[in-house]
């Protein structure tokens, strides 16, 4: 196998899905990060108005599902960081091309 068919299949395989899951993981842990602000916000003022036991614990759920996006979206994204680093390093122990003599 030549060595830009290695380059292409590493770049295609490995390199651009690991950045491309990297991208669009941190795209919606942003929003994720942002929705889990707004529920801690409205938690807060739960707690302050002295709401029901039963509205609090609505509350709390809705901020302990965002809580756990958050967590799901930034694994994947630190899973596409690794999958990026490890075809960034094939790329570069490929062993380099030989040189032409004339």
């Amino acid at each position: 196998m030549s060595r830009r068919t290695k380059i292409g299949l590493l770049v295609a395989l490995v390199v651009a899905p690991g950045l491309l899951v990297t991208a669009v993981s941190g795209h919606y842990a942003l929003q994720d990060w942002q929705q889990l602000q707004q529920a801690h916000a409205r938690f807060r003022v739960s707690v302050a108005a002295g709401d029901s036991v039963r509205d609090l614990q609505i509350a709390d759920a809705v901020q302990n599902m965002h809580r756990t996006n958050l967590f799901a979206e930034v694994v994947w994204a630190l899973q596409g960081m690794t999958l990026f680093g490890l075809g960034i390093c094939a790329l570069c122990l490929l062993p380099p091309a030989p040189a032409i003599r004339s």
